[in-house]
C-alpha cells in the first residue's frame, strides 16, 4: 500500500496554460485543485456544494401559463408579475408583444443540452428589453451570506442577431426587510445600450468576481457581459462573494440593448451554487422539484392545466370536494375544507375559480347540472389550507358534493 501526503498552503498562484495544481488548502483542511484559468475546485466534496439553491432550473414545471408560445401574463415594466415557468417571471422594457414558450426536447435532444426543457423568451416587435429573473428566499441562501456562489445557465439565440446579454446576482441589502420584495424589482429602463434598469429601493447588484476568469462572457461594470449568444447552447459562469448580510438574492439576466422583431431567446440549466468550482447542470428528481414548486403556487387544476373559470371538473374529481350539510338555499351548506399538497413557504394568496361558469364560487355537482352555489367564504387560511363556505342552492339536497377549484399564491411577484 502507498500513499501521499501533502502539506497545508495557502491557495498556489494560477498555473500555466493546460497545468493543473492539487494542494491542501490551509483554510478549511480540504484537498483542491486550481486550474489553469484560476477556478479552485473541491476534490473531496461531500455534495452539498453542488446543491443548486434555484428551483426549477431546468424549466420543467409550468403550472401558471401553456406550454406552447403563449402571450405572457401581466407582463410589466417594473415588477415580477409576469409568472412564467414556476418561480421565473418576465420584466419588460415594453409590457407588450411578448411571448413565453416552455420546450420540451424528449422528441428532439438539442446539442449542449442535458436538461429535458427550456424556456424561450419570444418578442413579435422590436424594440424592448426582457429580463428573467427569479427571487432566492433567505432559508435557502442564508448558509452561503460571506461565501462565493457560482451563477451559471445556458443561453441560445434561437431567432436573433445574437444579442448581447448580462447575468448578475442582485442582493435584498441590509437596510430592506427579510423575504419582503419591494414594490419594483426595476425602475426606469433605458434603450441606450449598454444602459442597466434601475433597480428597486435596497436591491443592489453584487459585482462579479475577476478571479477565476468567469466562463463564456466579460465582467461589465456590476454584471456578466454574455458576448457569444447564438444560434447554438453555450454556458456562462461567473463566481460572486455573497455580502455576509444579505437578506435575499435574486438572479437576473437581461438585455444590453433593444432587441429586433421575432427575437428569441432561450434559456436552460440555471444554476446557483456554492463554491467557485464549475458545476455541470444535474436535474433533481421531478417530484422532488414539483414540491418546491408548490410551496411558492399550488392548484387544485392538474398539472398541466392552466387556472380558469369554466374548465370541466368531473364528479368527485380535480376539485376540492365537500358535503352540504344542510339541504335548500341556506347559509353554510357546505364547507369544503382545502389541503395544499405541500406547506408552503409562507400565508399565500387564495384566489377561487368556479369551473362551470365565471366568477369565484363553489358549485354543486348534480349529475351534468351543477349548480352554482352563492355568498363564497374563506376561513383558517394559512400556510397548509383552509376552509371555504358557501350558501347552497334552492335543489340542493342533504348527500350533494360541492367542489371548487383554487390556486395558492405566495410567490415574490413585485
Amino acid at each position: 500500500m502507498s500513499y501521499e501526503t501533502f502539506t497545508k498552503s495557502a491557495t498556489p498562484s494560477t498555473p500555466a496554460t493546460d497545468k493543473a495544481t492539487i494542494f491542501v488548502d490551509t483554510a478549511d483542511r480540504k484537498l483542491k485543485m486550481i486550474d489553469d484559468r484560476g477556478v479552485i475546485s473541491t476534490l473531496n466534496n461531500d455534495g452539498l456544494q453542488d446543491r443548486n439553491l434555484i428551483t426549477n432550473g431546468g424549466f420543467s414545471i409550468q403550472q401558471r401559463v401553456a406550454v406552447a408560445s403563449t402571450a405572457i401574463p401581466a407582463v410589466s415594466t417594473t415588477t415580477r408579475a409576469g409568472q412564467v415557468a414556476d418561480r421565473w417571471a418576465v420584466t419588460t422594457s415594453v409590457a407588450s408583444n411578448l411571448n413565453w414558450q416552455q420546450v420540451d426536447t424528449s422528441g428532439a435532444p438539442e446539442t449542449g443540452l442535458t436538461s429535458r426543457y427550456y424556456g424561450s423568451i419570444i418578442s413579435s416587435t422590436a424594440g424592448k428589453k426582457v429580463m428573467l429573473s427569479q427571487w432566492i428566499i433567505n432559508a435557502e441562501m442564508a448558509h452561503v451570506r460571506g461565501l462565493k456562489v457560482r451563477v451559471s445557465l445556458k443561453h441560445n439565440q434561437k431567432v436573433g442577431s445574437g444579442q448581447t446579454y448580462k447575468l448578475g446576482l442582485l442582493q435584498l441589502t441590509s437596510s430592506g426587510t427579510v423575504d419582503t420584495s419591494p414594490a419594483f424589482l426595476t425602475g426606469a429602463w433605458s434603450a441606450s445600450s449598454g444602459t442597466d434598469p434601475a433597480w428597486g429601493t435596497n436591491l443592489s447588484p453584487i459585482a462579479p468576481n475577476a478571479s477565476p476568469t468567469p466562463e463564456n462572457g466579460t465582467i461589465n461594470g456590476n454584471f456578466l457581459e454574455v458576448t457569444t449568444v447564438s444560434a447554438t447552447w453555450a454556458r456562462s459562469s461567473a463566481v460572486f462573494t455573497v455580502p455576509s448580510n444579505a437578506k435575499n438574492l435574486v438572479v437576473v439576466f437581461f438585455s444590453n440593448a433593444t432587441g429586433g422583431t421575432t427575437d428569441n431567446i432561450s434559456i436552460a440549466e440555471v444554476q446557483v451554487t456554492q463554491g467557485p468550482d464549475i458545476v455541470d447542470f444535474k436535474a433533481p428528481p421531478i417530484a422532488e422539484e414539483l414540491i418546491r414548486c408548490q410551496r411558492f403556487f399550488c392548484k387544485s387544476f392538474p398539472l398541466t392545466v392552466v387556472p380558469a373559470a369554466s374548465v370541466a371538473v368531473a364528479t368527485g374529481g380535480n376539485g376540492e370536494t365537500g358535503m352540504i350539510m344542510r339541504a335548500g338555499a341556506t347559509a353554510l351548506a357546505s364547507a369544503i375544507q382545502i389541503r395544499f399538497p405541500v406547506r408552503m413557504w409562507k400565508t399565500p394568496t387564495l384566489t377561487l375559480f368556479t369551473p362551470v361558469g365565471a366568477g369565484a364560487v363553489p358549485y354543486r355537482i348534480n349529475g351534468t347540472t351543477p349548480a352554482v352555489q352563492t355568498t363564497p367564504a374563506t376561513t383558517g387560511l394559512l400556510d397548509m389550507g383552509a376552509v371555504v363556505t358557501s350558501t347552497g342552492d334552492a335543489a340542493g339536497v342533504v348527500g350533494d358534493l360541492v367542489g371548487v377549484h383554487y390556486t395558492a399564491e405566495a410567490e415574490f411577484i413585485t
